[in-house]
């Protein structure tokens, strides 16, 4: 099969620009050929003043894009359009080509993007969906994009012109979402259920077994406001008795190692950012990984990398998070912002040595059966041969 796989990738890369890159490799390894149409967000930088407020006026609409998109379809003929972000430099004038030159076109929702300019529902500190109930202009009023009225502006513009124009809603085939939760929402967006499809991202990297396990609890992520850290150092201080990890960096640093050289906070150590075997090693060898988001996460990496070595998870009732945690079987749940409900969950974890071993053997087994490469592989063929068939009006089977 033939793909033409577009993504503009962002200035500093996160999970969906590895989930782009790990995806193709995967199609590419199983004998499919991919034809990229990248942007990257980096090559802003180099350019000058006047031409750098020319490609922010133009995510809305880009018609040097869509000229170029028309060009490299009509050269390459792929079987199918495969779509992970167009913002800011693609933009969606590229949806209407591929529609027009009758091209099946797959989007993957990696955020919220669609429904919401800044992409997270969340802005301020708080939870935030004015745009779904009051119009997409709240984002101006609320700066919800860098802080910015005018790239707020822009992004919001961009996103009515892809409803009312047809590019998001007749020109898309079939949505990838990554859970139930964006499903939803999606759908509440005017998405018919029968074009949306759930098939959520895979991890490479499995334990053979669960590792010895060490006595701590770790976080791994961003240090930042949604992710929950306030409710995390509330529930740690409950729980001494349990030692605490907090891996990475962010803009709460600061403030987090200040809070941790309070008096009844020695148990907690912030050890910044770490990869590799290093990451591995203290993902493997923790007794948990906690995920206490205040936003709605889509599809933490992190916490599937956890199960995939043999480590459950606790998160809180948050965006897709309940999706992929099976309450006390492969981790547990609770109310985002509960710090004496989290803290009830570390206790169990740090207290029943059995159940947490029990945990982290169902952990391991769950993340093979429902997030390893060939499975993601094959819900993503059966998508792909789905949009194709309807896009050419029968049933087309492509090995």
């Amino acid at each position: 099969m033939r793909i033409l796989q577009v993504h503009n990738f962002y200035r500093i890369r996160g999970g969906e620009c590895g989930v782009v890159c790990a995806e193709r490799k995967l199609l590419v390894e199983n004998g499919h050929e991919l034809i990229p149409f990248y942007a990257d967000s980096k090559d802003i930088d180099s350019l000058s003043t006047v031409r750098k407020a020319g490609s922010f006026l133009q995510i809305p609409h880009n018609v040097a894009v869509a000229r170029r998109f028309r060009v490299i379809l009509e050269s390459a003929r792929p079987d199918l359009v495969h779509i992970h972000n167009v913002f800011p430099l693609l933009s969606a004038s590229i949806y209407r080509v591929a529609k027009h030159l009758m091209y099946p076109v797959i989007q993957t929702l990696h955020n919220y993007r669609f429904l919401c300019p800044n992409g997270l529902f969340y802005v301020n500190g708080k939870i935030c969906e004015a745009c779904q109930e009051k119009g997409y202009w709240e984002a101006v009023s609320n700066r919800c994009v860098q802080g910015s009225m005018v790239t707020s502006a822009l992004y919001a513009a961009a996103v009515m012109r892809g409803w009312h124009s047809g590019a998001f809603g007749s020109c898309i085939d079939r949505f990838i979402v990554l859970n139930k939760f964006t499903a939803g929402k999606i759908m509440t967006g005017g998405v018919p259920k029968e074009k949306i499809h759930i098939c959520g991202n895979f991890v490479n990297d499995f334990a053979e077994a669960p590792a010895t396990k060490k006595r701590y609890a770790l976080y791994l992520g961003r240090l930042s406001s949604e992710k929950g850290l306030t409710t995390l150092l509330a529930a740690a201080r409950l729980v001494p008795e349990l030692p605490l990890k907090i891996a990475g960096t962010g803009p709460l640093e600061a403030d987090l190692r200040r809070a941790v050289g309070e008096p009844g906070m020695t148990h907690v150590e912030l050890v910044g950012h770490v990869t590799g075997e290093v990451k591995r090693r203290f993902i493997a060898e923790a007794l948990c990984t906690i995920v206490p988001s205040e936003c709605h996460e889509n599809f933490p990496l992190s916490l599937v990398e956890s199960l995939a070595l043999g480590t459950p998870v606790i998160a809180s009732r948050m965006g897709g998070l309940p999706d992929l945690i099976e309450h006390g079987r492969t981790g547990l749940l609770f109310q985002a912002g509960d710090a004496k409900a989290l803290a009830e969950c570390l206790r169990r974890i740090s207290d029943s040595e059995a159940g947490t071993c029990e945990m982290a053997v169902n952990a391991l087994a769950t993340a093979r059966e429902r997030f390893s490469p060939q499975r993601h592989l094959e819900q993503l063929l059966e998508i792909y041969n789905e949009a194709i068939g309807s896009s050419r009006g029968a049933i087309t089977v492509v090995d």
